[in-house]
């Protein structure tokens, strides 16, 4: 699914503990790297929704092929989530 440049990406995750019960991290922390190779983790917004899910939302400003990764600490599953961002210029006139 493509993403259209101007609008944002959002990323919904769910944690874990060893029993499968939900839980919140320590910390949550988002960067992407951008089609241009800038690495940043500047507008990104990360928001804990209820125990164990978490929102990660994304301004996309560039068309192109984008890297998310997403890192929790503490004893949570998953420790690290990696996602493709395809960002796309709009074709509606």
């Amino acid at each position: 699914m493509s993403v259209i440049v101007g609008s944002t990406d959002v990323t919904r995750v769910t944690y874990r503990d060893a029993d499968g019960d939900l839980i919140d991290p320590g910390s949550v922390v988002a960067w992407v790297k951008k089609p241009d190779n800038t690495v940043t983790a500047t507008g990104i917004v990360v928001t804990n929704v209820s125990v164990g899910i978490w929102t990660v939302v994304v301004p996309v400003d560039q068309a192109g092929l984008w890297f998310l990764e997403i890192t929790a600490a503490g004893g949570v599953s998953p420790q690290v989530l990696e996602k493709r961002i395809c960002a796309v210029w709009s074709s509606v006139a």
